[in-house]
């Protein structure tokens, strides 16, 4: 039997497939959690743990570090000042404020008696701003820029830490330190610039003093006393009626009010330093409504002895005076309250007339006019007897006579109460 002769090569692809299934095997048998030593392409990377902002430094969402902040204690800036244009600025420069902080300032401007320190002082203008703090990742407002009006005479110009202003400035009042901006300690040395004060200006300060009075309808006058456009305190003197007087010091740019009553207002008169004297008293507006008041009841009569005038005057009514002139006589004042009633009488006299002014006018002379009737004032003797016989005496004429003596006496008086007459008057 012949047996081909082996080649070398298939002992070779047996052995290598023997050690390929054995490191297959062993593959298989690893365990599951086991990683490669070499990260893979598409491996996600753990993140990062992201650190706490803390009370200097914050970090935005982006990942950029953010802005620091501060207290308002350690803030630290720098400022302009501009006295004379009354202008000021001043930059946080380690800013911002932290949430929850904030800082005053403000820039003042004043009226004085002097180009150099003197009082009083009395404020003219202002400009108050602050600084305020930021949440964490936000940023704050830098700069601040004041201005403010500053007199056309004596003036001194103030930029200050904090809102809190000195109104007037005097003697005794409280002074400003080292408040001010650029001040070598305290909190003005906070900022570092110029000295951030000034006195100067040219010319005595002025009040321009203004009176405007407006009546009621009550017969009160309110007095505005203003002083809206000067640059010193104006003061007011005022002199009503009843001895009323009153000073009244109204600061620059301000003004003040004053009520005079009724019986304070008929005259007023108003002077002040640089004003013409104010002249006037209770005008009745135009507007006012006339109240409702009830009609007197005026009338006289004329008796055989006497001019009578009697003057009813309604609850509703008002106070009412009047003059009566006789042609003959004193004349002869009546004032009749409301809800009463008042006479006044003259002796009758041939021609008498009576003229009624005041309150009450009776338009001219009013005359008494003797009632018929009226008893005799003359001697006369008794008539005769038509036939010329002797007149009779005894007792018979006695009892005639005291007879026709009580129907005259008794016919008089009925006569005076039926007669007598009343006549109205012009009201």
């Amino acid at each position: 039997m012949i047996r081909p002769k082996l080649s070398p090569r298939r002992p070779l692809a047996a052995t290598a497939a023997a050690l390929a299934g054995l490191a297959t095997a062993l593959a298989l048998t690893a365990p599951a959690g086991a990683t490669s030593a070499s990260p893979s392409p598409t491996a996600t990377a753990t993140p990062t743990a992201t650190a706490t902002p803390s009370a200097t430094a914050t970090t935005p969402s982006g990942g950029e570090p953010g802005p620091s902040c501060v207290a308002a204690a350690d803030a630290r800036y720098t400022h302009t000042f501009d006295g004379p244009a009354g202008k000021a600025s001043i930059t946080l420069t380690n800013g911002p404020l932290c949430r929850g902080e904030e800082q005053d300032l403000a820039l003042v401007s004043y009226v004085t008696p002097s180009a150099k320190f003197a009082v009083p002082q009395y404020v003219l203008d202002k400009s108050v701003k602050k600084f305020t703090g930021v949440a964490p990742g936000e940023l704050g407002v830098a700069t601040l820029d004041f201005a403010v009006e500053v007199p056309n005479c004596y003036t001194q110009v103030d930029f200050v830490f904090g809102s809190k202003l000195i109104d007037p400035l005097t003697d005794t009042s409280d002074r400003y330190g080292d408040r001010k901006v650029g001040s070598p300690t305290g909190i003005g040395a906070r900022s570092t610039g110029p000295r951030a004060w000034y006195n100067g200006g040219s010319g005595t300060c002025s009040a321009a003093p203004e009176v405007i009075a407006e009546s009621d309808c009550d017969g009160n006058v309110e007095l505005t006393l203003v002083n809206r456009s000067g640059n010193a305190e104006a003061t007011f003197a005022i002199v009503g009626s009843g001895g009323f007087t009153e000073k009244v010091t109204v600061p620059l740019r301000k003004i003040e009010t004053r009520k005079l009553s009724a019986g304070e207002a008929q005259e007023i008169t108003v002077t002040a330093p640089g004003m013409k004297d104010f002249t006037g008293g209770w005008q009745k507006p135009a507007d006012c409504q006339q109240p409702e008041v009830g009609t007197p009841d005026a009338s006289y009569e004329s008796s055989c002895d006497k001019m009578i005038f009697r003057i009813s005057n309604p609850e509703d009514g008002t106070p009412l005076t009047s003059v009566f002139t006789p042609s003959k006589g004193e004349p002869k004042k009546l004032t009749v309250e409301p809800g009463r009633t008042g006479t006044v009488s003259f002796p009758a006299s041939k021609g008498l007339t009576v003229t009624v002014t005041g309150d009450l006018d009776s338009g001219g002379p009013l005359k008494w006019e003797q009632p018929k009737d009226c008893p005799s004032t003359g001697g006369g003797g008794g008539a005769g007897d038509q036939d010329g016989g002797l007149p009779v005496t005894g007792a018979a004429a006695g009892a005639i006579a005291a007879g026709a003596a009580t129907l005259l006496v008794a016919g008089g008086v009925l006569f005076l109460v039926a007669r007598r007459r009343r006549i109205r008057f012009t009201v």
